[in-house]
């Protein structure tokens, strides 16, 4: 038997997580199937600490992944009962809430899971969520947590901040410059960026004043030579240039005044097989917005049909606004949220 090293309910040595190594174990060797016998065999009564807290969430996380979405909520809420004070808990119990619609116990868990209680990227999730059922307030306080580690590090270097499990500054920039251009109202934002230039460095601020001034005045002149200039040096590196293109061919389609013409810029973007795979499905949303913006009702539902199909949790809003359909994605919140009161 693959699982040797201890009898289950030895207690863990120093340092050791006999619950995660088991599962690591197991998705190693293509066993993970077997995670719920396995757990099976400890009692859970029997352990503590982290140990506890790792079973009870792996216990909720096998329904999940298999799609039995009411089985996991159950385990969730007895993984809460047994470990009250875990952010890992907290947020997969608001996670279910969410799917449930029950918005209201949704953010109740998250806001007892904030950052640094769940990691960077749970952050990021909470704030998703938060997007989607219109709280751009709560988007901004679960994000908010994480710019006091990157003024402490002052270093934004992409690398350097993926090593220690933060997300890149631009793409939590970008959250909150969502929820900004939501709320009407950049000033924070602004001002967050100018403390940032002047206390860190290893970033092209240069890029993203470019992007703010876009967002903020709808003026991207500026952010349109800085992406003309990013896909040259990609392709003069040969790097893949599909995302900087597909973001200047948008911005490009919505000034057009004639639709075939901004049909085709949509269409002339060639993606590489190392591009995104969703960028396909950007491009989507921008001809669907086009379709409507030139009063092609019969095209606009059909791609707005596609795009629904493809991407049900509509795109991140730091992804949305990136591309400047955050406010026209915003049009389909009703129907994202009506696949979530099936429960709740």
């Amino acid at each position: 038997m693959f699982w040797k090293r201890k009898q289950k309910d030895e207690p863990a040595s120093s340092g050791e997580n006999r619950i995660d190594a088991l599962a690591n174990d197991l998705q190693q060797e293509g066993k993970i199937d077997q995670l719920e016998s396995e757990l099976g065999k400890f009692d859970p009564r029997s352990l503590e600490g982290a140990e506890r807290e790792s079973w009870y969430h792996l216990y909720g996380i096998v329904p999940f992944r298999e799609g039995n979405r009411p089985l996991a909520f159950e385990r969730f809420q007895e993984g809460v009962r047994q470990c009250p004070d875990s952010g890992f808990m907290r947020f997969s119990l608001g996670q279910e809430h969410e799917f449930r619609g029950e918005t209201r116990q949704m953010f109740e868990c998250f806001d007892e899971a904030r950052f640094p209680k769940v990691p960077a990227q749970y952050a990021l999730a909470q704030a998703r969520y938060a997007y989607l059922w219109g709280r751009s307030d709560k988007g901004w306080s679960y994000v908010a947590p994480l710019l006091p580690v990157y003024f402490e590090l002052k270093i934004l270097d992409t690398t350097f901040l993926h090593i220690r499990g933060l997300p890149f500054f631009q793409q939590t920039w970008a959250y909150l410059a969502a929820f900004s251009q939501l709320e009407g109202d950049f000033q924070e934002l602004s001002d967050l960026t100018s403390k940032a230039e002047s206390e860190c460095h290893d970033l092209d601020f240069d890029y993203l004043k470019a992007e703010l001034k876009g967002f903020r005045s709808g003026d991207f002149s500026v952010l349109k030579k800085k992406l003309r200039s990013s896909i040259q040096e990609s392709q003069a590196g040969n790097f893949p240039s599909g995302y900087q293109a597909m973001r200047l061919n948008i911005l490009l389609a919505q000034e057009c005044e004639d639709t075939q013409e901004a049909m085709q810029l949509l269409e002339s973007v060639s993606l590489a097989s190392n591009d995104f795979p969703w960028l396909d499905d950007m491009r989507l949303l921008a001809k669907w917005e086009q379709s409507g913006r030139f009063g092609n009702r019969e095209q606009e539902a059909k791609l707005r049909s596609q795009f629904m199909a493809r991407q049900p949790m509509l795109f991140e809003p730091d992804n949305a606004i990136n591309f400047n359909l955050l406010k026209y994605q915003d049009s389909l919140m009703d129907e994202f949220r009506k696949t979530r009161r099936q429960d709740g």
